[in-house]
């Protein structure tokens, strides 16, 4: 059997499985590859029962599937259906995937397409009969994605973010973001299919436009709620507010030499004021080297509590004040903030939500 059959077998058992558990509803004769008088033939078709009806499902199976995918398969799937047309029988169009994004699952609701994928997540209308089995991604998807919101990745979604409604080209962004060309063409390629770029031209000529800022502002957040927090050490630094440890490190800061920026809720101040008074100041930094000279400068000693300076260890080797409006403050760019404070504690989530609101809005 073949590796495209195997997987096919993997789907399908899967979903006999799931098919199984609600009441009067199983599969019966599966043929896959059927033989067909189109051009084109689906990967499988079966004969389902749900209640006392039968019907016929022609389907696709897939591995990942969003928007992008979604909308080319339903374009197979319905000239599979045009080819069946003169048949008595009752034909359903389904997609079988290894995982279907949310964005695709809502796409092929309203074009009336079944799914099916591992997380036992089900969608499938019959004449009266609706069947609805919404699931997040199962754990064995999860370990297959990789996360466009962390490391070099990120830093491309900076960097486009930054020139939203733009039309860039690959080695723009990798210009900017200062990663690889082949970083930023498997995130753009990403964010393709997820519909949040448009893209046109080809080859050196191809440019992509951000048009969906806001979608992938809302992912980029729920990844942060729902991972693993950003390591951050706290400190304590004697009798300074933050503005005075502000004070102290621009005036012995020497912008060429070490790697750090202000965040956090002091940053989130300067750029949109929530909060009467910030007792802590958080900075961003890149190596050890910048660490050690922030906590000379300021005498600051570790602590379990009562810390006013938090230090944050970035992952990527390139500070984001690049698209900041205040580089000579060394802020953070909002958007860089803006993430911070959603693994901050205390009202930093509403002051992330009030920033975002003030600085993160596009037409």
């Amino acid at each position: 059997m073949s590796e495209l059959a195997n997987i096919d077998r993997e789907l399908i058992d899967s979903l006999s499985d799931s098919l199984a558990a609600i009441p009067g509803t199983h599969l019966g004769e599966i043929s896959f590859e059927p033989e067909m008088s189109g051009r084109l033939r689906p990967d499988v078709i079966f004969q389902l029962m749900i209640g006392d009806r039968e019907v016929s499902i022609v389907a696709e199976t897939r591995g990942d599937v969003f928007p992008r995918d979604a909308r080319e398969v339903v374009w197979q799937l319905k000239q599979y259906q045009q080819d069946l047309a003169s048949s008595n029988q009752h034909f359903v169009p389904m997609i079988i995937a290894m995982s279907v994004s949310e964005g695709a699952r809502s796409f092929l609701r309203d074009e009336h397409v079944a799914y099916y994928d591992l997380s036992g997540s089900l969608y499938i209308g019959v004449g009266d009969t609706f069947v609805l089995i919404d699931k997040p991604k199962s754990k064995r998807a999860k370990r297959k994605d990789v996360n466009i919101f962390k490391g070099s990745r990120a830093q491309v979604l900076q960097a486009l973010i930054a020139r939203t409604d733009e039309w860039v080209s690959g080695s723009d962004i990798a210009d900017e973001a200062a990663v690889s060309p082949a970083t930023v063409s498997q995130t753009l390629k990403d964010l393709e299919r997820r519909d949040w770029l448009q893209a046109k031209g080809e080859g050196p000529a191809k440019r992509r436009r951000l048009i969906r800022p806001d979608d992938l502002l809302d992912a980029w957040r729920d990844s942060i709620i729902a991972g693993p927090a950003t390591k951050q050490s706290r400190y304590y630094a004697p009798r300074m507010k933050p503005e005075d440890m502000v004070h102290k490190i621009q005036s012995e800061h020497d912008h060429n030499d070490y790697n750090l920026e202000f965040t956090g809720q002091f940053a989130a101040q300067s750029y949109a004021p929530f909060l009467s008074n910030v007792s802590n100041l958080t900075v961003r930094v890149t190596d050890k080297r910048s660490r050690e000279w922030l906590l000379s400068v300021l005498g600051a000693r570790e602590v379990s509590e009562g810390a006013n300076l938090t230090v944050i260890d970035a992952k990527s080797k390139q500070l984001s004040r690049g698209v900041s409006n205040n580089p000579e403050r060394l802020l953070a760019s909002p958007l860089q903030v803006y993430l911070d404070l959603l693994e901050d504690h205390g009202r930093s989530k509403e002051m992330a939500e009030h920033l975002r609101a003030q600085e993160l809005v596009w037409q």
